[in-house]
């Protein structure tokens, strides 16, 4: 009996102990996370050219479970610490999550991150900068100092989430105006020296338009399953082979973006037994009328976008797709086209703009009713 009391203490002790030192924990953090957000701020805007300011801040269990969270209300952040400084970004609450063995040591490693409700106001300037890149732009040029000051704060985020985000950016070398609405995004990043990996998931929707509203892209829906690097040193964004959706085609992307030169070189592949791929290039107002059609056929679709796209140059565009054994059947009418057919072909040729431009459409073939039709167009 005294044995089993024996056993019995210990284990009551081998629990309560560790649960009275969280729990003690748990409660320092919600006493003091004004002060230890505060003291993270301050260091931030010492450390970096841009501002960053914030409302009050809350400390929250369950919302970025298994993280030890911090909501941070209404945060803004300033290109500069000027007066009247544009902001780049403002959104409405920001969860900050960190692991309770970190804060155990003092390191306050954000690991997770949760954005929800706000916007993101991205400018190229005429000089080439970005004014994200400028707000964290080193202040102090003394970095020994100020690796010794930022050394308890580090970003290894192993989440981020992103919830109703309106980013938008403007282009004033190329003078184009882009509009994106990010449903939901979901990832993780980790820094090493100046390299940045990250795995992101997205669905936003996307438009883009010149500086004064003429239309380039029509609205689209897209989704994207990707892992990239971003290299600060080179300046050039790989993207690893990757899962494109836009409205209801799928297509493989693969290639990098070289943000300093404004160089690029990307690939687009897909293949489906329907037109969906075709149909996710028609203007909205189209693709109601064709999502009418039964469709179906052998469909596929090859691209590469290289070059340079900066000082309002356009990048080389060169396109192959095709239809073999396809079919579009209006079942309201009861009409088909059968047995369709055609190599297709576009490129925006070497001066890489209209006067160049060639869209061709060999081997046409397709079948109504009793007749048959054959051809080829070529425009230039």
């Amino acid at each position: 009996m005294k044995s089993k009391k024996f056993w019995k203490r210990i284990l009551i002790v081998l629990i309560l102990v560790p649960t009275l030192i969280v729990g003690g924990l748990v409660q320092y953090i919600r006493s003091n996370q004004s002060e230890i957000i505060k003291g993270e701020i301050e260091k931030l805007n010492k450390e970096y050219k841009g501002l960053v300011q914030i409302e009050e801040s809350e400390f929250t269990l369950w919302r970025n479970f298994p993280y030890i969270s911090l909501k941070v209300n209404d945060v803004q952040i300033f290109e500069s610490k000027e007066e009247n400084a544009p902001v780049i970004i403002d959104v409405k609450d920001i969860y900050v999550g960190f692991n309770l063995s970190d804060i155990l040591e003092g390191n306050y490693d954000v690991q997770s991150i949760i954005v929800e409700d706000g916007l993101f106001n991205i400018v190229i300037h005429e000089d080439g900068s970005l004014n994200l890149t400028n707000s964290l732009a080193i202040a102090n040029l003394d970095t020994t100092a100020t690796e010794a000051e930022s050394s308890a704060t580090n970003f290894h985020l192993e989440r981020i989430q992103l919830n109703n985000l309106k980013i938008h950016s403007i282009d004033s070398i190329n003078k184009t105006d882009t509009e994106m609405f990010v449903n939901s995004a979901k990832g993780g990043f980790s820094l090493s020296d100046s390299l940045i990996m990250g795995h992101i998931d997205t669905d936003f929707d996307y438009e883009l338009t010149e500086i004064g509203g003429k239309p380039i892209v029509n609205k689209k829906h897209i989704e994207i399953h990707t892992d990239v690097e971003f290299n600060e040193q080179t300046g050039i964004v790989d993207i690893q082979p990757s899962g494109l959706m836009m409205e209801n085609g799928d297509f493989e992307l693969e290639g990098f973006v070289d943000m300093k030169k404004a160089d690029l070189d990307l690939t687009f592949k897909g293949k489906k037994p329907n037109f969906d791929m075709f149909i996710a290039f028609a203007p909205a107002d189209v693709i109601s009328v064709l999502e009418k059609y039964k469709n179906a056929g052998d469909i596929y679709f090859e691209a590469r976008v290289d070059g340079s796209f900066s000082n309002g140059n356009m990048p080389s565009i060169n396109a192959d797709f095709g239809v073999g054994k396809g079919f579009l059947e209006n079942t309201a009418q009861d009409r088909k086209i059968d047995k369709m057919g055609f190599v297709g072909h576009f490129t925006n040729g070497v001066k890489r703009n209209a006067s160049t431009m060639e869209f061709s459409l060999t081997d046409m073939t397709a079948s109504l009713g009793k007749g048959e039709f054959k051809g080829s167009v070529v425009v230039n």
